[in-house]
């Protein structure tokens, strides 16, 4: 079976730092993991079983501290193994999600989207 993980639908700044860290990341682990957005599993989350997901080993992957994530996962009944949180990772100062015809930020550093790679890769060992 392969880890389940499930990538916060986050906005502006936050969304564009998680697009570069999910590409990051699936260079190398695409092997052991699938890869979900919550808007598309959290009301569906046969899709994971459908998918081969190890139920009990389900990796979440937040935006920030809010954790809608987790919140989206677990009000449907979803155990979550690990949550990843941005702001855990990244030292730099983000805005919250903001509507995405706001675009205009810093583009995320090699060493944000390492920190976030590695933590992911922890999360799935």
């Amino acid at each position: 079976m392969r880890k389940g993980v499930v990538v916060c639908g986050a906005n502006g700044e936050r969304g564009m730092i998680l697009e570069r860290v999910t590409e990051a990341f699936s260079k190398d682990n695409m092997s052991k993991v699938i890869q979900f957005s919550v808007c598309t599993v959290g009301l569906s989350p046969i899709m994971l079983e459908m998918g081969g997901v190890d139920m009990g080993s389900i990796v979440t992957v937040n935006g920030c501290r809010n954790k809608c994530c987790d919140r989206i996962m677990e009000k449907n009944g979803l155990k979550i193994a690990t949550s990843v949180v941005m702001d855990d990772h990244i030292e730099r100062k983000m805005g919250p999600c903001e509507f995405t015809s706001k675009f205009h930020f810093p583009e995320p550093t090699e060493e944000e989207v390492k920190a976030m790679v590695r933590a992911m890769e922890q999360a799935i060992s």
